[in-house]
């Protein structure tokens, strides 16, 4: 299955930024697992109707014969959700509610309406002919268990529930779910489109490969290996990876450090967040020396340590200098 996906509003942090780009590798790894032909389109954050905080939808999944919206949420322990009934958390015995109080379901049959209401409406201008004014009659709303659902939750949905389209399943199944629901509406991938586009406000951001950075990078690593002159490499959010391996594994972000027969294939792993500060973490054979502006080194072999702009980092004879950009 082909994945496609595309973003509406762009999280505000580094963190909450590096987390949707690992649940958009997550889709990635379920879709090339998954036996389905065809293309599966994945909208995230975007807006449907006027009244937050229902307007705001978590994600979007398009194919050419499913219309699903979703709602993603983490539980830390299993669920008791007997059909019809309050969801309970099995450890304290709690209702497991929204933000505003109302029942997980509840909440997501009114933004799956939202949706309805908006693809619907706009049935016409997307060149949709049908012989009923409302085509899209059956769009999914699935509660989404991320990274999956607790194990051992007990979690059944009654008949209504069935009969309006709700469903329940963990993250790395939406694939599935897609692949098995229905909208009443044929889509082609033109349509698809601008649905994702034009009437959600999506940039496509991954096709094959993610199109952009989500946020410009704010630090660079100066490269100057031994007998070579330096070069720079930007250090984009989330994980970059410095080793003498050249060609990075599925969406891995690298930087190269070649001709160095004392730095490991995976030396040293870089990640940037929100702070002023970097977090590094050796991985490597002979360990990383660590020269800080002030004066002090440390020599890190399998543990991890914060830097700040100015340090210098010595894998096998080549240095890396952290910079601003």
């Amino acid at each position: 299955m082909r994945l496609r996906v595309y973003i509406g509003r762009t999280p505000d942090t580094a963190r909450e930024r590096i987390a949707l780009r690992e649940r958009v590798l997550t889709l990635v790894r379920s879709a090339r697992q998954s036996p389905r032909e065809g293309t599966c389109t994945v909208v995230f954050d975007i807006t449907a109707g006027a009244d937050p905080p229902l307007a705001q939808i978590d994600l979007l999944i398009l194919r050419a014969t499913a219309v699903i919206v979703g709602a993603l949420r983490s539980y830390p322990g299993p669920i008791d959700a007997p059909p019809g009934g309050v969801w309970r958390d099995r450890a304290s015995g709690q209702p497991i509610l929204e933000a505003d109080g109302t029942h997980p379901l509840h909440r997501l049959r009114q933004q799956r309406d939202a949706v309805q209401m908006s693809l619907n409406a706009a049935a016409a201008r997307l060149g949709i002919a049908a012989a009923s004014p409302h085509p899209f009659q059956q769009v999914t709303g699935v509660l989404i268990g991320f990274p999956a659902l607790p194990a051992d939750s007990r979690m059944s949905l009654d008949v209504d529930d069935h009969r309006d389209h709700l469903k329940v399943c963990s993250f790395n199944e939406l694939p599935g779910v897609a692949a098995m629901s229905h909208s009443g509406v044929t889509l082609s991938d033109e349509v698809i489109d601008a649905i994702a586009a034009t009437l959600f406000g999506g940039r496509l951001w991954y096709d094959n490969h993610f199109l952009f950075e989500l946020a410009p990078p704010r630090f660079q690593i100066a490269i100057h290996p031994s007998g070579s002159p330096p070069a720079s490499v930007p250090l984009y959010e989330g994980e970059t990876i410095a080793g003498r391996r050249k060609s990075p594994k599925a969406h891995e972000r690298r930087i190269p450090v070649l001709n160095d027969d004392l730095v490991s294939s995976d030396h040293l792993y870089i990640i940037c967040g929100d702070d002023e500060t970097v977090a590094i973490r050796d991985a490597s054979r002979n360990g990383t020396w660590v020269m800080r502006p002030d004066g002090s080194a440390e020599h890190l072999r399998h543990a991890a340590s914060t830097i700040s702009v100015g340090t210098r980092l010595r894998l096998g004879t080549t240095d890396l200098i952290l910079e601003r950009v």
